[in-house]
């Protein structure tokens, strides 16, 4: 970590020198990764990067050019390269300048814990889960990593913004002579996931996952563990949710906020505040960041807005902007699915027939976006329940359906949400388990 004042001290150094208004943006840190195959670590490694994305506007044109030098100068001939190619570009009528000076709801998003967990104590905690798992035949495969971050925002007009940031995630594969399952977990700090909880869960699952049969295609009730939800909440924060897919018309909401699109227990929102986790309190511009309601109980509220694409649709932003220059426009970054009154157990005792699917695989969310059409495969452990009992492991099968009518038919909703990373880690997902009635599966997969 580098800190807040030598990181403002530099960047506004090398701005004071901009040739014209400008913008720096600085992230980036340290992520350290221990990798393991066949409960064996076979890989250590560590690297520290920054980005410096340097903006500068001459009227409505503006240039980006991106260095990795936390150097006054570097960034000063950056902003020069900048000018030439702002110069070069077409206006961009709803440029409005760079925001001013702003206050900032304060979040929690570093945590010094991380910094105690070095590649020794990584291997430690390995260790233990591999020790539990190998007298029961089960070996392990996946990933333990840690990054300690800062992203920091300056411009001419005088804003200037900082945020340190830390997590820890886990992905581990169990794997039997006959099945698998996998388990994951994400924190701002390693101390805060519980190794053993998750060492449990993946050997008692993956001793379920063997004899799987096959079942044949057809509309099931369906119970989706956190990460399915949260694999879904993904590809509709870019579909649906985003500026860009709203001002395109190809989102469910386009032309149609406050109509009914999902079921009425269906609350979506982006919130950096939750109590399970927190995100950066402001964008990449600086703009700070508000909670923004999406879907209320089944209705369609509004989508998120950087500065642009809120002057496009003449709204107010949200503070969702990306990095300079990027292609995606104002995206979710930490996407909510409002919980419920019920659990994953509960979902199981009173599923008279159904499927319990712990992962989705390979999914594509871009077959139709205004009916949120999407496909996929399930994975790790995906299981039969009958009469309120998990009793028969399932070869893992195809799904093709619309999330609106799946949303629409959802009939219990877990107390409990999972944290679930995305982007590496840089946002999240907050999301309970969901258990829906008539979910499409269209076949089997044969390996």
């Amino acid at each position: 970590m580098i800190g807040e004042e030598r990181v403002l001290e530099v960047l506004k150094e090398g701005l004071a020198q901009a040739p014209a208004e400008a913008e720096v943006v600085f992230t980036g840190g340290k992520e350290s990764l221990t990798r393991c195959s066949q409960s064996q670590i076979h890989q250590n490694v560590a690297q520290e990067d920054y980005t410096i994305y340097v903006r500068v506007a001459e009227g409505k044109r503006t240039g980006v050019v991106q260095v990795n030098q936390l150097d006054a100068k570097v960034i000063a001939q950056a902003a020069q390269r900048a000018l030439t190619i702002a110069r070069r570009q077409p206006e961009n009528p709803y440029f409005q300048g760079f925001p001013s000076p702003a206050s900032y709801q304060p979040t929690h998003t570093y945590h010094p814990g991380v910094a105690e967990f070095g590649p020794q104590r990584r291997a430690e905690v390995l260790k233990e889960v591999f020790s539990r798992a190998a007298p029961q035949g089960v070996q392990l495969a996946g990933a333990f990593s840690l990054f300690e971050g800062e992203i920091a925002v300056v411009n001419t007009n005088g804003l200037s913004a900082y945020q340190p940031l830390s997590g820890a995630e886990v992905s581990l594969v169990f794997m039997s002579d006959q099945g698998m399952s996998r388990v994951e977990a994400f924190a701002r700090t390693p101390q805060e996931i519980d190794f053993p909880g998750l060492t449990e869960r993946g050997l008692a699952r993956c001793f379920l996952d063997k004899n799987q049969a096959e079942l044949p295609p057809g509309e099931y009730t369906v119970i989706l563990e956190p990460p399915c939800v949260a694999e879904v909440l993904d590809w509709l924060s870019f579909t649906a949710f985003g500026s860009q897919a709203f001002l395109a018309g190809t989102s469910f909401l386009s032309g149609a906020i406050g109509k009914r699109a999902l079921g009425e227990n269906i609350t979506i929102y982006d919130s950096a505040w939750e109590p399970e986790a927190q995100g950066l309190p402001f964008d990449f511009e600086g703009w700070p960041k508000r909670k923004v309601m999406l879907v209320e109980g089944g209705v369609n509220r509004g989508v998120v807005f950087d500065r642009v694409s809120a002057a496009k649709a003449g709204a107010e932003p949200t503070g969702h902007a990306g990095p300079p220059g990027s292609p995606w426009g104002a995206v979710p970054w930490n996407l909510c699915l409002a919980p419920g009154d019920s659990s994953l157990e509960e979902m199981i005792a009173g599923c008279r027939r159904g499927i319990l699917v712990s992962h989705f695989h390979y999914v594509n969310g871009y077959l139709d976006t205004k009916r949120a059409l999407m496909t996929g495969m399930t994975r790790y452990g995906t299981f039969l329940v009958e009469d309120g009992q998990i009793t028969q492991a399932l070869k893992n099968l195809r799904w093709t359906e619309s999330m609106l009518k799946a949303l629409s038919n959802v009939v219990a909703i877990s107390r409990e949400r999972t944290v679930l990373p995305r982007w590496g880690g840089a946002a999240f997902s907050i999301v309970p388990a969901l258990m829906i009635e008539g979910f499409t599966f269209t076949g089997v997969q044969r390996e």
